[in-house]
């Protein structure tokens, strides 16, 4: 891919890369919508990190996270990896494990993973490369013992489904240890399995390295910090990252802290809340940052969400639809053994809502770069009811003037077929049967013109031009 081509088949709206007007046009941060609350009675699961995937041999939904007990004055807190199934991905029920694994220092009835050294699992990832036995790789952290230096290393288990896990001896997927979050996804381009993570423990920064065969690992190079235009004192817990039709979304964890300093870590900030922002990529290596606002927010004093809030795992439904799993907290964080503190909630959100454009008073309008299509159906992801949508196509070929906003015959923004209604696949329509299928070929501009309407992506089969580039085709 050139410099100068951007190839995304689906346009959603973080920035005004693509796009060569943008009038009247607030973009905004989409708002999931809270749809479950799971709890368990005996384990605290404030840091529970939640991975969601369907088990294939039974059709179930799996979810694997983790918990700690909640001790007694004197005890130790111990976190151990745990299971939970679900028919519908939203109603949860722990996963007896006792009849399918042997577990000597077993604490709960649905753990999946020995308890001893155990420190986190944050991340499980689907491996669509992977051998069956190994199709969901966990990654954990354990304690060292003195024969191996002390301190924390890294763990990389493997498992067919979830329950049975098998250790990859000798397997180090970062040599210094950390702390909460690490992530890994498949980045198509550069054809590697991706780490986000802390440069090191206690380290509230995210760095980026990748590797292929899950035995050698680039060195971290640092991808973000806080900065001038976060809250004061600001870190980054972590990001977690999700490919999303051709853009990699981040899930950027912001701990918005007070100024107490913890007198056990020093250099560590213990108090204030947590929600997530979004962070996106074209490339899945080099990232920006979308608005400072929330995509998942807090919620108010004594709901599940009112200290912390940690959206992990994204899956999307057969209608486009998708469903975010997070961990949670009633208070802020530092308070990991306060009573019924911990839960996973389970949100939803409609196809492509991460971010959209919304209409001011009056008409809004967007244009696209030039694009090539290569196929006609092109589709518009709009909620136009109580208001309109039109569209009208901007001709880019050799004789025209786009400049001047030469408008294709036949397709003017009076001849189109107004659309007053809500839906992700909208395909704009003009008088006399025209359509976007009987331009395949050609080299165009699509315009919006909105009312009272969000704007959340545009989807087709198209090569997206800058500057001048491929005006003919």
């Amino acid at each position: 891919m050139s410099n100068s081509q951007l190839q995304p088949k689906t346009l959603l709206f973080f920035d005004d890369q693509l796009l060569s007007l943008r009038h009247n046009m607030i973009r905004k941060i989409g708002q999931p919508e809270l749809l479950s609350v799971y709890r368990d009675p005996n384990l605290n699961l404030q840091f529970s990190y939640p991975s969601v995937f369907r088990d294939e041999a039974t059709g179930m939904w799996r979810m694997i996270y983790q918990g700690n007990n909640i001790p007694a004055k004197g005890e130790k807190r111990q976190r151990v990896a745990l299971a939970a199934d679900s028919e519908d991905g939203v109603n949860w029920a722990p996963r007896n494990t006792t009849d399918d694994i042997q577990l000597d220092d077993r604490l709960a009835d649905n753990q999946v993973l020995p308890t001893a050294r155990f420190l986190e699992m944050c991340a499980c990832y689907i491996d669509p490369h992977a051998i069956p036995s190994e199709r969901v790789k966990g990654l954990s952290t354990y304690r060292r013992d003195e024969s191996e230096g002390k301190g924390i290393g890294t763990r990389l288990w493997v498992s067919p489904d979830g329950i049975q896990w098998k250790l990859k001896e000798g397997v180090e997927w970062q040599k210094d240890g950390t702390d909460p979050n690490w992530s890994v996804f498949w980045n198509e381009i550069r054809e590697s399995y991706v780490f986000t993570s802390r440069p090191a423990n206690n380290d509230r920064r995210v760095v980026v390295y990748e590797t292929k065969d899950w035995s050698d690992y680039s060195k971290p190079e640092l991808l973000f910090q806080a900065d001038s235009q976060d809250t004061p004192n600001a870190e980054i817990y972590g990001m977690p990252v999700v490919p999303y039709e051709g853009h990699y979304i981040g899930l950027l964890w912001m701990f918005h802290t007070t100024t107490d300093i913890n007198q056990y870590h020093s250099r560590k900030y213990v108090n204030g809340k947590i929600d997530c922002q979004l962070a996106y990529s074209f490339n899945g290596w080099h990232f920006q940052r979308s608005l400072r606002d929330p995509f998942v927010s807090n919620g108010g004093p004594g709901e599940p969400t009112g200290g912390c809030v940690f959206p992990s795992s994204i899956v999307q439904r057969e209608d486009g639809s998708l469903r975010i799993y997070a961990a949670a907290s009633r208070f802020e964080h530092g308070n990991n053994n306060a009573p019924n503190n911990g839960s996973i909630v389970t949100y939803q959100m409609r196809q492509d809502g991460f971010v959209y454009l919304e209409a001011g008073g009056g008409e809004g309008i967007v244009r696209t770069r030039p694009i090539y299509l290569r196929d006609g159906e092109v589709t518009v992801n709009v909620q136009s009811e109580g208001g309109r949508a039109r569209a009208q196509i901007i001709d880019f070929t050799e004789s025209a003037d786009p400049q001047k906003g030469e408008v294709l015959k036949g397709y003017s923004l009076d001849e189109s077929i107004p659309f007053t209604s809500d839906s992700t696949s909208w395909e704009p329509q003009w008088k006399d049967g025209k359509s976007l299928r009987d331009l395949v070929g050609r080299t165009i501009m699509i315009e919006l013109h909105l009312v009272n309407s969000r704007l959340y992506a545009l989807r087709g089969d198209f090569r997206v031009f800058f500057s001048g580039a491929g005006r003919s085709g």
